[in-house]
């Protein structure tokens, strides 16, 4: 029996009989190619009845390929895949499952992202890399990154059906957290429901049989509905906003908006002890600060991308197809101030929940305790406040600490941010548009390549966005907590509006 013929007959036993798949695939052996479908039936099978032992084996022989195929990026695919079912194999008991997953969902989440921003894989390859990363980070309820990456796999493949659903399930979260526009957001839940429906073939192509059952089952009571088009054409500053899902609203994704105010995320209340003083609490300007920063950011990478900022300084050639001038120092500045306002997140939420050290604190710091002098603790342990708060069933609070384990571990896929980060506030960032991208000799130069540093940047906008709509999303899931808690009248704190004091809109 040919190898295609084994794969046709081990991929029907999948979803009739994954036991027998996974017995049959054991027999297996000989050949790289054998190996690889031994691999992905293992891991597919295996994660079908959660067998940890049978996923593993079949981690293990992919891990093999990719350390002996490092530029093979449908392995790196492939791999993450086995890591996030060996993720989803671990028992979930309590909150201990993040801890003890921590390691395989780092390294299934940074292959995904090689794979999806591969220029040399396919386009389905990259779709579908794009998709799991989407799933994989919804399993920790990075909601808003997940749906920008569905966003991302559609942009990959059109026609991806599995995306357009997990782009669904985003909104339905976003829907039933009573954040966003209720009307927009049912708008596009019911368009995406339509494409998904409409590309049954791609889903089945890429989940199989029991991925189509599972989507058709989730959307079938929802109706057709079309994506609904602007009434007027936007400006080009606008444009590039709402098409990369980077405005600062509630409903996250791209949509009509009457108000001048595009970036319209608030806290609106909070509790407060009756018996305090009487001034506005802190947290209201932080998160006006935290807004204007990242709208900020967002005009510098834009006018820096279009080269708007006007140039009166000349420079030296360095013979290298290096880049210089205002607006690559604007473009490195826009990815720095994206990251800066992370910290800012951090502080303010150490200082919402009352944790000490707040004023001090960073965003890769906050959320855990600090190792005792002298000693070097083998894992990071989370602060006793926040466990308890992510216990208490803030999940936006736990979508923070998984995001700054992605962007301080050195295998998580949001380290190299840090690095470019780092490199243009203490060292020296330099650009390149074209030929091969140099090394510095003293260690004192950073090099890249322009336009992998342009989309990676955008990617540190889209990532500032998500941390501060969790802030707000974590505000509101607590404030609605402690409210339900609390006997008697509750009396929350509005704020009234800043533009109406100032008389900005008379």
């Amino acid at each position: 029996m040919g190898i295609a013929d084994i794969a046709e007959k081990l991929q029907g036993l999948i979803d009739d009989d994954p036991d027998k798949a996974i017995s049959e695939a054991l027999q297996l052996s000989g050949n790289i190619n054998l190996e690889l479908l031994k691999a992905a039936i293992l891991v597919d099978a295996g994660a079908m009845v959660k067998s940890y032992d049978a996923v593993l084996k079949g981690v293990e022989i992919f891990r093999a390929a990719v350390n002996n195929y490092q530029d093979n990026s449908e392995l790196k695919y492939n791999l993450a895949n086995g890591l996030h079912a060996l993720a989803l194999s671990t028992t979930y008991k309590d909150f201990s499952w993040y801890k003890d997953t921590e390691t395989s969902r780092l390294e299934a989440r940074q292959n995904f992202y090689m794979a999806a921003n591969d220029s040399k894989a396919s386009s389905d390859i990259r779709s579908q890399s794009f998709t799991n990363l989407g799933n994989l980070l919804w399993s920790s309820y990075r909601w808003v990154e997940a749906y920008d990456y569905y966003t991302l796999a559609l942009t990959e493949n059109p026609l991806n059906g599995v995306a357009s659903s997990g782009a669904l399930k985003m909104l339905k979260h976003a829907s039933h957290q009573e954040l966003g526009d209720y009307e927009l957001l049912v708008q596009e839940i019911e368009y995406l429901a339509t494409h998904a429906k409409e590309n049954l073939e791609t889903i089945f192509s890429y989940a199989g049989g029991y991925g189509v059952k599972g989507i058709v089952d989730e959307i079938k009571d929802i109706r057709t509905g079309e994506r609904k088009k602007p009434a007027n054409e936007c400006e080009e500053y606008e444009s590039f906003v709402v098409s990369n899902n980077l405005t600062l609203s509630p409903t996250i994704h791209s949509h009509e908006h009457a108000s001048k105010y595009w970036d319209n995320v608030n806290i609106s209340s909070v509790g407060v002890d009756v018996s305090g003083n009487s001034s506005v609490p802190e947290i209201f300007a932080m998160i006006n600060i935290i807004k204007s920063d990242y709208i900020l950011a967002r005009q510098l990478f834009f006018n820096a991308t279009n080269r708007l900022f006007n140039e009166t300084g000349n420079y030296n050639d360095t013979l290298n197809y290096a880049c210089y001038g205002v607006n690559e120092s604007a473009l490195a500045l826009a990815q720095r101030s994206a990251l800066d306002i992370l910290d800012k997140v951090a502080v303010a939420t150490l200082s919402y929940l009352g944790i000490s050290g707040a004023k001090g604190t960073s965003f890769k710091q906050a959320w855990f305790k600090k190792p005792k002098k002298g000693k070097v603790e083998k894992e990071e342990e989370v602060k006793p406040e926040i466990f308890q708060e992510v216990e208490n069933g803030n999940a936006a609070l736990l979508a923070l600490t998984e995001v700054s384990k992605d962007l301080s571990n050195k295998m998580g896929f949001l380290s190299n941010k840090q690095t470019s980060r780092n490199s243009s506030t203490h060292r020296f960032t330099i650009l390149h548009d074209f030929g091969a991208v140099p090394t510095s000799p003293s260690g004192c130069l950073e090099h890249f390549d322009y336009e992998m540093f342009l989309r990676e940047s955008l990617y540190t906008l889209k990532l500032a966005r998500s941390s501060v709509l969790y802030f707000v999303q974590m505000v509101l899931i607590r404030e609605k907590r402690l409210a339900s808690e609390k006997d008697g009248i509750v009396m929350p704190l509005f704020v009234p509006s800043h533009e109406d004091i100032r008389g900005y809109d008379e």
